[in-house]
């Protein structure tokens, strides 16, 4: 089972682990983009980072944490959105304020098998 339940992602949040999501296409300027968060726990607080990358995946580069930022003046890793100082408030920003699905969060790395899904369905579904 690759997306964690509500009760596994925060429990990931507390043991100190970064939860990703995918969350879908974007277009900026005409150009494709992907968006996606992630929650990355620390000794302040949990940060909520959003990225905003230009779609330039193929069948073998599939790694969107990878891929450019849409905004050439980002930093290359996301942006940092906030930093909550509990897990469950994180989760509560995420979902309420970027869209995020509280059935959708996977550890750490599995964005990127997301993004793969997400190239299979559009293929399947032009």
């Amino acid at each position: 089972m690759r997306h964690l339940t509500p009760a596994f992602a925060l429990g990931a949040l507390q043991r100190g682990k970064q939860i990703e999501q995918f969350l879908g296409a974007i277009e900026t300027d005409g150009r494709p983009g992907l968006r996606w968060i992630a929650l990355s726990p620390s000794r302040t607080g949990v940060t909520i980072y959003l990225s905003e990358v230009e779609d330039v995946g193929t069948d073998t580069f599939l790694d969107i944490t990878e891929f450019p930022p849409l905004d050439p003046n980002e930093e290359t890793w996301g942006r940092e959105v906030a930093v909550l100082p509990t897990p469950e408030e994180a989760l509560h920003q995420a979902e309420y304020e970027l869209a995020a699905d509280p059935q959708r969060w996977v550890n750490d790395g599995v964005v990127c098998d997301e993004y793969q899904d997400f190239r299979a369905a559009r293929r399947s579904n032009p």
